[in-house]
């Protein structure tokens, strides 16, 4: 299956099911070789919503809808209720992260109804709230009059009163797949969805074009610096998804630093503002595949405009998500300028999971040293912890707040792979 989740308190039913008995909730996930039925893509996010709380209006109401990621991978995130099949009274709350691609898509769902005695979050609300302006127009279609109505019952704010309704299991079963769940490279890769798109060839160069390699850096609120030689260039990615399905997943060619330090190598065609990201293995027939994604270049202004509190946090979060994809196939990496071209020198965050004394450790050293008021690392060069998924992850940030005290600027900084042995 292409997603990989946590199962911590569900039975494995069958091959797509697992059953939480402690309460009911059911979780399947479900693989569907057809064009997804999604009325817009996740980059239309308002028509998105809207589309979709009309249809759901004819059997229950559309609570909440975003465009979240599992792991690198885009993905639609909705919360719906709907009534109890065969009952009088009582609601089922869904929440289901569907992943679409241009051919197929995958869908982890979980399913949570009421049991006992039902209504009570709302009986108890709407007497602390007041029944006026109880039902409210759906913020995504106000329109709508849905099967089901939306409430101020519904607001997440009210979750932490109601720990143990559907409702609530729901949201915190969602949240903790966005933190925890991944997706396959394999099926990460895939085109992405666009509805009633033409299938046509990805841009990319003009026959006969000179393609030049070049090694990328840190992509930075849709920004990518590439380090042509020792010159390090900007550009503004046109499909940002493209690039990160397969930046720094081990996917891609790679150029040699020393014997065993490496950095991801994609192809650049200044023509037509593309760069073709080759795969690192040659196919069974030899040939060397690619995908094409446009760019266009800017100055270092520009792109140095994009970053803020927000876009860099994502990216060293990002780091912290590529790190455990190295991990999981026996490399560490090293965060460090794009001009170090040789052996592992000042400054740099290295990222790694090792064995100690019989027990894999998630290990984050960084030189120099960071000042000791420098959040999380607080004067020591170096941390250890034991390894878990959100301990390996927690070291993007470890290598932003040590960046910090660099004075290296983020867009001019690269990753660097060694195998872990």
């Amino acid at each position: 299956m292409p997603i990989a989740f946590d199962t911590t308190g569900f039975q494995q039913h069958d091959q797509t099911t697992w059953v939480n008995h402690a309460n009911g909730d059911q979780v399947s996930l479900t693989y569907s070789d057809l064009v997804p039925d999604l009325p817009a893509s996740l980059d239309e996010m308002p028509k998105l919503r809207h589309d979709l709380a009309v249809t759901t209006g004819d059997v229950g109401c559309l609570i909440e809808a975003h465009h979240v990621r599992l792991g690198d991978v885009p993905a639609l995130l909705q919360v719906v209720k709907v009534p109890l099949p065969d009952q009088p009274a009582g609601q089922v709350f869904i929440g289901s992260f569907t992943v679409p691609k241009a051919e197929s898509s995958a869908v982890l769902e979980l399913r949570a109804a009421e049991r006992g005695m039902t209504g009570m979050r709302e009986a108890v609300l709407a007497a602390q709230l007041g029944f006026d302006g109880w039902v409210m127009p759906l913020p995504y279609a106000p329109e709508v009059q849905g099967r089901l109505p939306f409430h101020k019952g519904d607001d997440p704010r009210h979750d932490p009163q109601f720990a143990d309704h559907p409702l609530t299991r729901v949201r915190a079963w969602a949240h903790h797949v966005i933190r925890t769940a991944r997706v396959d490279p394999r099926f990460a890769a895939l085109t992405p969805f666009q509805p009633g798109a033409v299938a046509a060839p990805a841009p990319g160069p003009e026959v006969g074009a000179t393609l030049t390699t070049v090694v990328p850096g840190l992509p930075i609120g849709g920004y990518l610096p590439l380090w042509i030689d020792d010159e390090c260039t900007f550009w503004r990615m046109t499909e940002p998804e493209a690039v990160l399905e397969k930046l720094a997943l081990g996917v891609l060619a790679r150029t040699p630093l020393t014997g065993r330090r490496f950095r991801d190598l994609v192809a650049l065609d200044e023509a037509s503002g593309t760069i073709t990201l080759l795969d690192r293995y040659r196919s069974e027939g030899g040939g060397i595949a690619g995908v094409a994604a446009g760019l266009t270049r800017v100055t270092g202004l520009e792109a140095h405009e994009a970053l803020t509190t927000d876009t860099l946090l994502e990216a060293f979060r990002w780091i912290g998500r590529v790190s455990v994809a190295a991990a999981q196939r026996g490399e560490y990496l090293a965060v460090e300028p794009g001009g170090h071209t040789a052996d592992l020198t000042e400054p740099y965050v290295l990222l790694a999971v090792q064995e100690q004394e019989g027990q894999a450790v998630s290990v984050a050293r960084t030189a120099p040293t960071p000042p000791a008021q420098t959040p999380m690392w607080l004067g020591q060069a170096s941390l250890t912890t034991p390894a878990t998924r959100e301990s390996i992850e927690s070291g993007g940030l470890l290598a932003m707040y040590a960046m910090n005290t660099w004075g290296e600027h983020p867009l001019r900084l690269c990753l660097t792979f060694t195998p872990n042995a």
